[in-house]
């Protein structure tokens, strides 16, 4: 699997081969549009060639230019759980001072969790995405059969204290797979 980090801004954004194209698994802040676009530059990618978004929650830092890239021909691929962060994710822009376009919800790929593994796979992608609440109740993790867990801003196993269920439980769950490498959205 090739995957290229297009991140700017210390966040990670990752950018997967699929059939046809690429998946970007989350995008920046609203307003960054014109960074993004110098970012896929400099790898040598053209934002033609990425047909798919999927982002591990619906914070600004990682869903703030959703409409944006849908506009750019994107499709906008939303978790069942992730249906309701829509309006928070409005509602946190409302009075500041952001170019932020409201995502619309009639033209997104609306994906139980049930469904993600045949989806996938017929973009070419083996693997599928869990809910893992625990830096927010519609955080996501992609899990690629080949080992690799995009876990966005789900913070690090070490660091989650005991009493934290909810987060020791997401990564319970990732780690039901075999995982051989992490891809968080800060750090490496």
């Amino acid at each position: 699997m090739n995957i290229v980090n297009v991140g700017y801004d210390s966040t990670n954004y990752y950018l997967l081969d699929c059939k046809n194209g690429k998946l970007l698994i989350d995008c920046g802040w609203p307003g960054t549009l014109p960074k993004f676009m110098v970012q896929l530059k400099r790898k040598g990618i053209s934002i033609h060639e990425i047909k798919h978004l999927l982002v591990t929650h619906l914070h600004p830092d990682h869903a703030g230019l959703v409409q944006d890239l849908k506009r750019l021909g994107l499709q906008f691929i939303l978790l069942e759980s992730q249906v309701e962060s829509i309006a928070s994710l409005t509602e946190f822009f409302k009075g500041k001072n952001f170019p932020y376009l409201e995502v619309t919800q009639n033209d997104n790929l609306l994906l139980p969790f049930g469904d993600c593994r045949k989806f996938l796979g017929s973009i070419g992608i083996a693997g599928e995405v869990i809910s893992t609440p625990g830096h927010s109740a519609d955080s996501v993790t992609l899990i690629l059969d080949e080992g690799f867990a995009f876990t966005g801003d789900l913070p690090p196993a070490f660091m989650v204290p005991e009493e934290d269920r909810v987060t020791r439980h997401s990564w319970d769950a990732i780690y039901k797979y075999k995982i051989s490498r992490l891809f968080p959205a800060y750090g490496s």
